[in-house]
């Protein structure tokens, strides 16, 4: 039945298009690899070296016997992989974030051009209306925490990028 084993999971791992959920991935001591997607089932002694497959990205296929090896074109079934990604999701996750944090800054800064005008005319004597005075202590609140997520974004880029580097990402698609 051991021989089996391996089999089976690499027949359920291979027939499945694609992965939707965390899986998780170890080798143990014998050089069986082992694959589940739920964490309570790693053996403790694994747990070191359990590596993470996050995203719903298609699985590798064999290819006339032989895996296709990463970051090799795979005969017209897609994209090439760069880490566990093909390219495709590199652009689409980098763009996504750009935007984000483009949107991110431009809301930031209306907050702080309103603010700004806002206190400038309350210091020579400007009366506002209650909407704008709400605006305002709204914009005021808000803007801590806007420039929070922005901060924690250009660290998320930037762990993208390093990631991506590893990876072979071409310089164009990581916005270097």
């Amino acid at each position: 039945m051991k021989p089996l084993k391996p089999v089976l999971i690499a027949l359920i791992v291979l027939s499945a298009s694609p992965a939707l959920a965390e899986l998780y991935q170890w080798k143990d001591s014998e050089g069986v690899v082992h694959i589940t997607d739920r964490p309570e089932n790693i053996p403790e002694r694994y747990t070191g070296q359990v590596r993470v497959i996050e995203e719903s990205v298609p699985l590798l296929a064999r290819d006339e016997g032989e895996m296709v090896q990463r970051g090799e074109p795979r005969d017209g079934r897609g994209d090439e992989l760069y880490g566990d990604h093909p390219l495709e999701w590199w652009r689409q996750t980098f763009m996504k974030r750009s935007e984000e944090r483009s949107s991110l800054e431009s809301g930031i800064a209306a907050k702080r051009q309103l603010i700004e005008v806002y206190e400038g005319g309350r210091r020579f004597g400007q009366i506002y209306a209650s909407g704008e005075v709400e605006t305002y202590a709204r914009y005021k609140k808000e803007l801590p925490d806007d420039q929070e997520r922005l901060s924690k974004l250009i660290d998320e880029i930037g762990e993208l990028r390093r990631k991506a580097a590893i990876a072979g990402v071409p310089r164009d698609i990581r916005g270097e």
